[in-house]
């Protein structure tokens, strides 16, 4: 059987301070992703963006994940424009409005974190709780950060988790983890310092489910009667 992520070990740099219990934390996390064939979980996202006028907003969304290794993913989005679905079967991926009733097929890598990773970069389009499914996450969390603490347990919706600190000169990511025999994901916050003004990123993830039988068929996209097929521009050729 096929696992659906690389398992991911730590290595911590001799020049950053780190906490050995945030070391221990993060690697069970990422041992417990890497060892998935499938999962599903919810993700509710507030995110400050720009909006026309160049002002900071917050905006808010609820998205439904389905992914089975390493092909497969399906994602549920409620958000400010309205109910979007995404579909990737391994080859393409496709999105499709309920409100205005389009849709859009484009060419994607073979693998669940390579689709995500073009599809952000020339679409625009984000896939929450990605980071955690990259095997460099933790990697690029240690290199990006000068101090990963380990602040204790919080209570994140009535869970117990473990609360990890990682502060560095681009941003501060803090993540929570629940205590429970699955460490996954509770919360995850990243706070980006700019130039122009401070904005953040915050996720709070629920209703986790591992290796969840998955039929094939619900990764495959067909157009609803009487929809439209659109051309998704790439940001790239703007």
């Amino acid at each position: 059987m096929l696992c659906l992520f690389i398992q991911v070990q730590l290595s911590f740099s001799q020049t950053a301070s780190y906490d050995s219990i945030a070391a221990l934390l993060l690697d069970r996390m990422a041992s417990v992703i890497g060892d998935m064939q499938s999962c599903s979980f919810a993700a509710s996202i507030s995110q400050d963006t720009k909006d026309q006028e160049n002002r900071l907003i917050q905006e808010n969304r609820t998205e439904i994940v389905h992914m089975y290794g390493p092909d497969k993913m399906m994602v549920n989005s409620y958000g400010p424009k309205g109910h979007r679905e995404y579909w990737y079967n391994g080859t393409q991926l496709a999105y499709y409005s309920h409100e205005e009733n389009n849709y859009g097929i484009i060419e994607a890598p073979a693998t669940i974190i390579a689709a995500i990773d073009q599809v952000h970069t020339q679409y625009a389009i984000e896939f929450p709780a990605a980071d955690f499914f990259y095997p460099a996450f933790t990697d690029d969390l240690i290199e990006s950060a000068d101090e990963i603490a380990y602040l204790g347990k919080a209570q994140i919706d009535e869970r117990e988790c473990f609360h990890i600190l990682a502060t560095g000169k681009e941003q501060n990511i803090q993540i929570w983890i629940t205590n429970d025999a699955f460490n996954l994901p509770a919360k995850y916050l990243i706070q980006y310092h700019k130039a122009d003004g401070d904005s953040q990123y915050e996720a709070t993830f629920s209703d986790w489910q591992i290796n969840p039988e998955l039929p094939m068929a619900m990764f495959e996209f067909m157009p609803p009667p009487g929809s439209n097929k659109i051309r998704i521009m790439s940001t790239i050729e703007k």
